[in-house]
């Protein structure tokens, strides 16, 4: 099974309906996914933003990415998709967010740093996970393997945060 069926089924048996924001894949995320037929259905939004300037622009965007600052990096893309997951209340309940950038200067030469997070709506309030990954190669695949990182961790993070919330007291 392909991944974009894999995660759509997942979507599907959990009721859940994706919002997504990305950077570099410039909407590779949100295009594999509407290669399922169904897609529609638990696809709510992919927003692009190819350039620093346009991912300041968003409503969305109210932290700031430390350059280089891999804590800062995952800080800022959770508060992306938490404020994406807020926006789209009512359309969606689970979001991702996969934020990085190529320097002209890094391509083909340097691991490029590039920041995950997910976030689902739980009893009322949005729960939210992130990592940082080191990607290195050519442009095209490292775009590709993003793309994957972030629909693949998808079920792990949004498993992972509902089991923690169920067991808190």
């Amino acid at each position: 099974m392909n991944i974009s069926k894999q995660i759509i089924g997942y979507l599907q048996s959990r009721e859940l309906v994706l919002a997504s924001i990305e950077t570099c894949t410039a909407g590779a995320i949100a295009s594999m996914l509407a290669d399922v037929a169904c897609a529609a259905e638990y696809l709510d939004i992919g927003v692009v933003a190819h350039t620093r300037a346009a991912l300041a622009g968003l409503p969305v965007a109210h932290a700031q990415a430390v350059e280089g600052d891999a804590q800062a990096g995952e800080l800022f893309a959770r508060a992306l998709v938490e404020a994406l997951l807020v926006q789209r209340a009512g359309c969606a309940n689970v979001a991702l967010a996969s934020i990085g950038w190529f320097a002209a200067e890094q391509e083909d030469k340097a691991p490029v740093s590039h920041c995950f997070a997910w976030a689902c709506m739980h009893r009322g309030a949005v729960a939210s996970a992130s990592e940082t990954v080191l990607f290195s190669g050519r442009r095209a695949p490292v775009r590709r393997s993003v793309a994957r990182r972030a629909l693949l961790g998808l079920p792990r993070f949004v498993d992972e945060i509902l089991a923690c919330n169920d067991t808190a007291p």
